[in-house]
């Protein structure tokens, strides 16, 4: 096993420093190894890596400490970031997804210049596990072959010398360089997750009635990866040609096929906002509705929609002539809008309405109350201050068991409300705009509580003419 040929094919990416990702598992001490090897040929400076994220109590110290011991004994540079991956989670992020995105931050501030990589262990096991799970996110051909070789994400580009090689040629080579010590996460025994489920449950009963499995899965890997090259070459292209201007006719971004727009985005936002934006189907259903809306020949609509870039503060304005980004959705003056610190603001009022909130442990699930006037939301992923304000034109909602945005309109029509009451309902969200509850109407699919909820917010709407 080596991993010379990774670099003697990607001779233009030999670099003065690289960064290893060092976990203490089997995947990234081999890969260690290999690249102390590659470092005395080639040249270059070798760093391992390893990112304590705070999940695993005592058992990830002791990894840290063997990572530790692992390079001081074979005189290979080491370095331990920790991370508090629970306390930076935002509202609605799961903990891979946080834990991903604060390592991104970490590899981008170590190594975001072009002298520098970062290696990554991830190997063909885990390649065919991606495909499986991004298929069943709807991911387009990019998606479903996003562990590559090489990989630029932001200012880091990421090489992953490895990917060729299963996890049990893996473990065969370290048993050869005498190393049967790795570390095993615990964690991954716990099928609640979805990468483990697929791992332990799904693929074992796959390759037991399809026994070449692995080959034809990573076949159709290496064919799919080819398809995804060329559109994102095209992409690029097109890209290249206006990626200094602020603005992008409309008419233009609608008349590019669906596979070159989502990418064509993707460049032009993720360059805007200085990290790797990726518009998802949600995003790309949103955009599509306003340009068919705007384009349609029934529309004289001159007024422009704002379309969030995800929780950021920063949103697409989209008008029938151009498409461009501004900081913040304006206000309609003489709106009331109000601030909510739901946490120390135990009651809000709200016209005829009194909004009331409290918080429970997580530990014993309440008998819920049923009804449209009262919901439980996890309280580790509610943003400490919301929003409560009118109904606004245009405004969506991803309905509480739904993924499709739906117009709030429709969901007034639905719930019969008149349009008397309709003007009192409160609609309350996110500072970002993300609406959450509508009281007496309907909830949204947002912070749901799972198994490892610590703490349920509980919201309720009254009517401070009720008597109850």
């Amino acid at each position: 096993m080596t991993i010379s040929d990774f670099f003697e094919r990607n001779k233009p990416l030999e670099s003065k420093k690289v960064f290893a990702g060092f976990s203490g598992g089997a995947d990234s001490t081999a890969l260690l190894l290999l690249l102390a090897e590659e470092a005395d040929k080639r040249g270059f400076k070798l760093k391992a890596i390893h990112f304590e994220h705070g999940l695993r109590g005592n058992e990830s110290i002791c990894d840290a400490n063997w990572c530790r011991e692992f390079c001081e004994i074979r005189n290979i540079d080491y370095m331990k970031i920790s991370l508090n991956v629970n306390a930076a989670r935002h509202p609605g992020e799961s903990t891979e997804s946080a834990a991903r995105r604060l390592r991104l931050r970490e590899w981008e501030i170590l190594a975001g210049n072009k002298s520098s990589l970062v290696a990554l262990a991830h190997n063909a096991n885990d390649k065919i596990e991606n495909i499986f799970l991004r298929l069943l996110r709807g991911s387009n051909v990019s998606g479903l072959t996003s562990l590559r070789e090489i990989q630029k994400i932001g200012t880091v580009t990421f090489i992953r010398p490895v990917l060729p090689y299963k996890r049990k040629e893996i473990e065969d080579f370290l048993r050869t360089h005498d190393v049967t010590d790795w570390r095993t996460d615990s964690s991954n025994a716990e099928n609640r997750y979805r990468r483990n489920f697929f791992r332990n449950k799904i693929i074992p009963l796959i390759s037991e009635k399809f026994p070449n499995a692995d080959s034809s899965v990573l076949k159709s890997a290496h064919a799919l990866e080819q398809d995804a090259d060329f559109i994102e070459a095209v992409a690029s292209g097109i890209f290249q040609s206006v990626k200094n201007r602020e603005s992008i006719d409309t008419a233009y971004l609608k008349s590019m096929h669906p596979a070159i727009l989502v990418r064509f985005l993707r460049y032009w936002i993720s360059g805007k906002i200085k990290s790797d934006f990726i518009p998802d189907s949600e995003f790309m259903s949103r955009l599509n509705t306003e340009l068919n809306r705007l384009f349609s020949r029934k529309s004289s609509d001159k007024q422009s929609v704002l379309l969030p870039l995800h929780g950021r503060s920063l949103f697409l304005c989209i008008k029938k002539e151009n498409i461009s980004f501004c900081k913040r959705a304006a206000k309609s003056t003489g709106e009331p809008q109000l601030c909510w610190k739901w946490e120390s603001a135990v009651e809000l009022r709200w016209r005829s309405l009194k909004l009331k909130s409290k918080t429970i442990s997580g530990k014993t699930i309440p008998e819920f109350t049923r009804g449209e006037n009262i919901v439980y939301l996890d309280a580790g992923l509610l943003p400490p201050e919301l929003t409560v304000r009118n109904c606004r034109k245009g405004d969506v909602m991803v309905p509480f068991g739904k993924t499709a945005r739906v117009h709030l309109k429709k969901l007034f029509e639905s719930g019969k409300i008149p349009a008397d009451r309709k003007k009192e309902t409160p609609v309350v969200c996110t500072e970002n705009g993300e609406i959450i509850w509508i009281p007496g109407v309907r909830r949204a699919n947002f912070a749901n509580i799972g198994s490892d909820t610590k703490r349920i917010a509980v919201l309720t709407s009254i009517d401070r003419n009720d008597n109850i």
